[in-house]
């Protein structure tokens, strides 16, 4: 009587064991929710910045600058790709009155 009652107790303990890594299984192959960066801040002046505290993936600063000389074209400047909560910073080599448009790149 007592091995029949060890063998039904051991059995539910591997069914509940075999139950719990299916589902750490399913999570582990689940994909990441994922969300654009949000609440992104742009600071500029010298140099231009982004910063985005909530959502996931990179985000990069992106300006179109007026040249020095009005008879050149536009120059685009860009910050490298950074992750959430930290910041994207591009040089600014004729400051903030040359800025035309400032905005922040997402990515997923």
């Amino acid at each position: 009587m007592f091995t029949k009652s060890l063998s039904k107790k051991r059995g539910v303990a591997g069914a509940v064991a075999v139950a719990a890594a299916a589902a750490g299984m399913t999570l582990a192959m689940a994909p990441a929710a994922q969300a654009a960066p949000g609440d992104c801040t742009i600071s500029s002046g010298s140099s231009l910045s982004s910063l985005c505290t909530s959502g996931t993936g990179q985000h990069r600063i992106h300006a179109v600058l007026n040249p020095l000389d009005p008879r050149l074209p536009q120059r685009i400047i860009l910050g490298d790709w950074a992750p959430v909560g930290q910041t994207s910073v591009a040089s600014n080599p004729w400051g903030a009155g040359y800025v035309v448009n400032v905005w922040v790149d997402r990515i997923d």
